[in-house]
């Protein structure tokens, strides 16, 4: 289908469907909603969640919407009259499923957009629960407007996870969706180290990554590589108490030079066709060692730089990660995986989606590597729109935006704690750390939309595990945010 431009407000302040019944009474509006059994409202067939948009605007604030396609067929069987002036889809800078199973949940919805009287106010304003300190930020908000770069994530899940069509919110459907490529970083370095220095010259402690294949990884667990090097002759204080590497064997002797060099190698098995996601948690720290490998990272993009809006563009191509004519390094990769269960229930069937829509093919594995002197090929030369040469996740800036908390703690296990992810902070490990990360970003993508899953998560906080508790232990809750610490350098 081409890709949606209207959308109507349903509910809060001066809303589309206030056209339809009695101005601030909901009630009636969400009657008819969770009464209409069509395919376009519940794609997954009858009695299945009512799926409908979340559209988050530049300043933070958000509204449940419909598509044009689900207004004229709502408004046609219920006999309403078709609002004028709708949103445009360029007011937002993310659009993306919201489900409603029953009618509490979306009456409880619709009831966080309930706006305060405004009576002697001459400018009136959205004041409601869900979006007054939004309104407040002004028209662009907060930099990077991080709400929205949450949800832009839960829409990069759901395309290659292929339960949401790309049309229905705004976008084209994307040539890549079968197969995005995801890389796990994290980086300990010495917490009481306190130089100007230290990110330019860290004293780093040891280096963990994981590599996989989306949507492969949720599906069976399939990992392309787990490395661990733990650099030589900077141990951790307690280093008897380090964590064991449980995903393979830890290489003792890491250098600078032995780093730097798997780093390359690392990034130089990328695919043209293929987006590539790095996940990372002190993303400062992460970006200065693959600079200093030799990695492009200017070039890396938030993910909402793989959407495309508008007309369909020609094959995509991804831009080279690499700096010009870094040495090419050559590895086996290492297999070691576990399971990952979904939790969401609630999502449509992969196989029932509102709009018909073709799948592209699989797309190449080749290895695309721009050396000083060479021409690229003509089909680089013809893709309109490339794929970035990366995009970069800072998963720590993801929680604290999901539990709206100004700090998480100095390490990966701390951040986790806050989202109900047990882990002790007490032993360390990077390779361990890693996989760490990378479930707690797909624990978060996966889930019900920002608010919603803010809200699950307070409602089953965990209490933070005592030091002699099993290292790294996901567990896949629906809560979060463990209680209060004043975390400090003697976690480490």
């Amino acid at each position: 289908m081409e890709p949606e431009t209207d959308y109507y407000q349903i509910g809060g302040f001066r809303a589309h469907s206030e056209e339809w019944f009695q101005m601030y009474d909901d009630k009636p509006t969400i009657d008819a909603i969770m009464n209409y059994e069509g395919r376009e409202l519940r794609p997954g067939g009858p009695g299945a969640p009512i799926e409908l948009v979340l559209g988050i605007l530049h300043n933070g604030a958000s509204y449940v919407l419909m598509t044009s396609h689900q207004m004229w067929a709502f408004t046609r069987k219920h006999r309403l009259r078709p609002p004028r002036r709708p949103w445009k889809v360029d007011r937002f800078a993310s659009l993306s499923p919201i489900y409603f199973a029953t009618k509490n949940d979306l009456q409880d919805k619709l009831k966080t957009y309930k706006v305060k009287s405004q009576k002697n106010k001459k400018d009136k304003e959205d004041n409601s629960p869900a979006n007054r300190g939004f309104i407040q930020l002004g028209e662009r908000g907060a930099p990077g407007n991080p709400r929205a770069d949450f949800e832009n994530q839960r829409v990069l899940y759901r395309m290659f996870m292929k339960s949401a069509t790309a049309g229905a919110l705004g976008l084209i459907n994307p040539p890549w969706a079968n197969a995005v490529r995801v890389i796990s970083i994290v980086v300990n370095t010495w917490q009481k180290d306190r130089r100007r220095e230290r990110y330019d010259s860290p004293f780093i402690i040891d280096v963990g990554w994981t590599d996989v294949m989306m949507p492969q990884h949720v599906e069976s667990g399939q990992v392309t590589e787990t490395v661990h090097i733990k650099m030589k002759g900077l141990a951790l204080k307690n280093e008897d108490k380090d964590a064991p590497f449980e995903h393979g064997t830890t290489n003792q002797e890491g250098t600078v030079d032995i780093l730097y060099s798997e780093m390359r190698r690392l990034f130089t098995h990328d695919a043209t066709n293929v987006p590539l996601v790095v996940l990372v948690h002190d993303e400062e720290m992460v970006r200065g060692v693959l600079a200093r490998s030799g990695i492009d990272v200017g070039s890396f993009t938030p993910v909402a730089a793989l959407f495309q809006r508008g007309q369909p563009q020609k094959l995509l191509h991804r831009r080279s990660s690499r700096s010009p004519s870094p040495r090419r390094l050559n590895a086996g990769p290492s297999h070691s995986s576990r399971d990952y269960e979904r939790r969401w229930k609630h999502e449509p069937r992969d196989d029932v989606k509102p709009f018909s829509v073709k799948q592209e093919g699989r797309s190449s594995s080749s290895v695309c590597i721009k050396e000083d002197g060479k021409k690229l090929g003509p089909s680089q030369q013809n893709a309109t729109i490339p794929l970035p040469a990366g995009c970069i996740v800072n998963v720590q800036n993801m929680v604290r935006t999901l539990m709206r908390v100004a700090q998480t703690g100095p390490s990966v296990q701390a951040t986790a704690q806050r989202m109900n992810i047990s882990a002790n902070p007490r032993l360390p490990c990077a390779g361990n750390e890693c996989h760490l990360l990378l479930n707690m970003w797909i624990s978060m993508i996966e889930g019900r939309p920002i608010d919603e899953q803010w809200m699950d998560r307070l409602a089953h906080p965990i209490q933070p595990p005592s030091p002699t508790t099993d290292p790294v232990q996901l567990r896949n809750a629906g809560g979060t945010a463990a209680q209060e610490d004043d975390w400090s350098d003697d976690d480490w």
